[in-house]
């Protein structure tokens, strides 16, 4: 199986090995709201009724897509449940994002990336010298942060125990996943392609000179 966003390279891989393109279609409303509510409320039935207006809103400009949904829900899970504020998140997202793009993508990542502290930041931003779909270890990335003068030691914890707060804040939020336990390396994450794309874009372009 070979999936792609290209539709070109989907025919040419289709034609050479006598295959058929399988196009993955949009969450229902039915499933986007499963999603939304149980990662939120842990069950749809318990979700306050003064956000059940605002949060249908946010979830039609999803239009389905799970990255969307998901990246959202990182931003409202660190919020009061007041509708004021979610209202501020439904107005940030702009368009309904039917016919995305990847820069449509990349503008609702932007949201999730602007609500981190800025240590947050700072973390998260390390995490593209990795590359795309790399298996990134728990205890090895942590280390790492420590000795680049990332983590800041905590009232009352240590300086790894703050490393580890900032690593589970950042799945909190959605914004790396966490992949099965391994015996040999321990807890392990990647970071989803389009956060990857992301997180390269943050980097100024170096200008051409003349020689």
């Amino acid at each position: 199986m070979i999936t792609t966003r290209i539709d070109d390279v989907a025919q040419s891989c289709c034609s050479s090995f006598h295959g058929h393109i399988y196009n993955i279609r949009p969450l229902s409303m039915v499933h986007s709201r499963k999603l939304f509510y149980e990662r939120l409320f842990n069950s749809q039935e318990k979700c306050p009724s003064h956000l059940e207006g605002i949060s249908g809103q946010i979830l039609d400009k999803c239009a389905g897509l799970p990255l969307a949904i998901i990246v959202i829900l990182g931003v409202l899970a660190h919020r009061e449940s007041e509708k004021e504020l979610w209202e501020q998140v439904n107005d940030s997202i702009g368009h309904a994002l039917r016919n995305s793009t990847i820069e449509d993508m990349v503008n609702i990542i932007s949201l999730s990336y602007m609500d981190l502290p800025p240590h947050l930041k700072t973390c998260l931003l390390y995490l593209s010298i990795f590359p795309k779909d790399h298996a990134i270890e728990k205890e090895n990335l942590i280390r790492r942060w420590i000795g680049e003068g990332f983590i800041h030691k905590r009232d009352g914890y240590t300086l790894h125990e703050s490393g580890e707060m900032c690593f589970n804040e950042l799945i909190n939020r959605s914004l790396i996943r966490p992949m099965e336990i391994d015996r040999t390396f321990g807890d392990q994450v990647r970071v989803a392609d389009f956060m990857t794309l992301f997180l390269i874009s943050l980097y100024p372009r170096p200008s051409k000179r003349t020689l």
